[in-house]
């Protein structure tokens, strides 16, 4: 009974920080996706103005 019930709580625990990590990676992924289109449009939005010696 005693092993079984250290097997179930390893098993429950190993369980959790798969789930922690796979959020983490995919937390990580998503700022930086968000990250590249918000200095892509951020260039773009302010690219006519590089000739004219305001940026």
């Amino acid at each position: 009974m005693e092993k079984q019930r250290k097997r179930s709580s390893t098993n429950v625990f190993s369980v959790i920080s798969l789930v922690l990590g796979l959020v983490a990676v995919t937390t990580t992924a998503v700022y930086l996706v968000y990250r590249f289109l918000s200095d892509k449009a951020y260039h773009d939005k302010w690219k006519d103005y590089d000739d004219c010696g305001l940026a």
